[in-house]
């Protein structure tokens, strides 16, 4: 997996989803300092849900979100979301600019 200069892996946490038995919710704190806006995550994020699509866990996860929560001093709450994880394909179809658009800039609850 490439990362943008500066993306660091922080933490990944999973949540059984109990509106979707069966489902789990997968949550990646990065570490991004340079970062101002969720929307400099949209590459890193697109990665990592590439390579999690990939995964023993792909079938069963459900929501992606990734955070900058992991960061020293984040300058932001908000996070990148994908609440239909497997409706998307993630495999760089159509283009990886539709694949950039599909995250949604959403507050944690």
């Amino acid at each position: 997996m490439s990362f943008p200069a500066g993306t660091c892996f922080f933490m990944v946490d999973t949540v059984d989803r109990s509106d979707e038995p069966g489902k789990i919710a997968v949550t990646v704190d990065l570490n991004v300092a340079a970062s101002t806006s969720p929307d400099d995550l949209r590459p890193a994020a697109t990665e990592i849900a590439h390579l999690l699509k990939k995964s023993a866990v792909a079938t069963r996860t459900s929501v992606v979100d990734v955070t900058n929560a992991g960061a020293a001093k984040p300058t932001y709450r908000t996070l990148l979301t994908d609440e239909n994880f497997q409706g998307h394909p993630w495999n760089g179809t159509p283009s990886r600019e539709a694949e950039l658009a599909i995250w949604r800039i959403v507050n944690p609850g």
